[in-house]
């Protein structure tokens, strides 16, 4: 097969998202628009974007003779998901601190917080399209996404402040993309 620029992709568009719902939400199943109970996380930072990695560590088993690898094993295998979210607002809110109670009176939001923080289990749908055609996209669709603060939230005059978090894939998960081999 030769060569085909068609296949290569720039993410970044202003229609990627990230939506979060409550365990149990139902996902999609294709690359239709999200259904009900999810909320979008908003704006992501351009910087840092949405950043897949693999987690799992390798390990060389060698033999005797020569101390030559003869097997390579793979071990703690698994899948997290970066993002910096740009918003303030009440999901990014729940998602960074460990908050107890929460009550909005007259525009004020009052929140009970703990010192330390916990990891959120929720389902997650994440939409990345290419920003030159974004009738192309990839879409992981996670029943189960544990989240977590992963980094300071800095509130400096020069920057936007920013919330950024780290998203571990728990059991599997529905990946769906736009086909361009088939055509």
């Amino acid at each position: 097969m030769p060569v085909n620029s068609l296949l290569a992709r720039i993410y970044g568009s202003e229609a990627d998202a990230i939506y979060l719902a409550p365990l149990g939400t139902t996902l999609p199943t294709g690359l239709a628009a999200v259904g009900a109970g999810f909320e979008e996380v908003g704006w992501l930072d351009t910087d840092t974007g949405v950043t897949e990695t693999a987690t799992g560590s390798v390990t060389k088993l060698r033999g005797h003779q020569g101390n030559g690898v003869v097997r390579t094993r793979m071990e703690e295998t698994g899948t997290q998901i970066a993002f910096t979210a740009l918003e303030t607002k009440a999901l990014t809110m729940g998602l960074r601190y460990d908050e107890r109670e929460v009550t909005t009176t007259a525009g004020v939001r009052h929140a009970r917080r703990s010192p330390g923080q916990k990891v959120k289990a929720m389902a997650a749908v994440i939409d990345l399209k290419d920003a030159d055609d974004e009738t192309v996209m990839e879409r992981f669709c996670i029943p189960r996404f544990e989240i977590a603060p992963n980094g300071d939230r800095v509130n400096i005059a020069t920057a936007l402040a920013a919330f950024p978090f780290i998203g571990e894939v728990i059991g599997f998960y529905d990946h769906y993309m736009t086909d361009l081999e088939s055509e």
